[in-house]
């Protein structure tokens, strides 16, 4: 499954010295947020801290996160100098690679059968940082009380993301499917966020903080494992 790493976000690309950040505060913050928008077209998050909590496992682990706009997202989690987990996020597929009991998780994003996923290829773009909502704009409203709600609703799926009106840091996410129970959650706490989740492979908790951010930049992502030591399952 697939952990998406939300860091603390402050500030526009404009300015990448802290103490020039501009005070970002509703509707007129999140426009003034995008006006570089069309300028990035990839975003690393390197070096981030987490808890990474699946099969009943707990790992301290570095992350890196890695989106390329309209393309793919890809991350890695490393304990003691080991990958123990690798995955990719296309627009039609989703990969998972885990070291640790040498599976290799594959399933389309739009199956072929059955309910879909409580979440798509955008949804999870828009996760990774606010710059990728800019584009949604028309699908957010100013609560003028705490948040800047941008309301993605499908039949069956409920599909929030809210960012705190002064700072348009992303303060919680749920993506929730009514008729499977599947989700993907995420709530800010403090300095760090905390992401859960059951839809792919199996239920995972990962609470992340810091991390050094570069924009367009190109990295080469390499999903390949040897066939010999692996097993594959498909997920249709």
């Amino acid at each position: 499954m697939l952990a998406l790493v939300l860091i603390q976000e402050c500030g526009s690309i404009k300015n990448l010295s802290q103490e020039n950040f501009p005070v970002l505060e509703g509707m007129s913050g999140l426009e003034e947020s995008c006006h570089s928008a069309d300028t990035i077209w990839s975003i690393l998050i390197s070096k981030a801290e987490a808890i990474l909590t699946f099969d009943n496992e707990r790992y301290e682990v570095s992350l890196t996160l890695y989106s390329r706009k309209d393309s793919i997202i890809y991350l890695s989690a490393v304990n003691s100098g080991y990958e123990i987990l690798r995955a990719s996020v296309m627009k039609d597929s989703i990969r998972v690679i885990n070291r640790l009991d040498k599976i290799v998780y594959r399933s389309p994003l739009q199956r072929r059968f059955g309910y879909q996923y409580p979440v798509n290829f955008d949804d999870l773009q828009n996760l990774v940082s606010r710059l990728y909502l800019c584009n949604d704009k028309l699908k957010a409203h100013d609560d003028h009380m705490d948040h800047l709600v941008f309301d993605f609703d499908e039949p069956q799926v409920k599909k929030r993301i809210l960012l705190d009106r002064s700072g348009l840091l992303m303060n919680t996410f749920e993506f929730y499917h009514q008729r499977t129970n599947k989700y993907l959650m995420g709530e800010r706490r403090e300095n760090s966020f905390k992401i859960f989740s059951n839809f792919m492979i199996t239920e995972f908790e990962i609470t992340a903080s810091g991390g050094q951010r570069t924009y367009n930049r190109d990295i080469r992502i390499k999903m390949d494992v040897n066939p010999r030591r692996y097993t594959f399952t498909e997920l249709r």
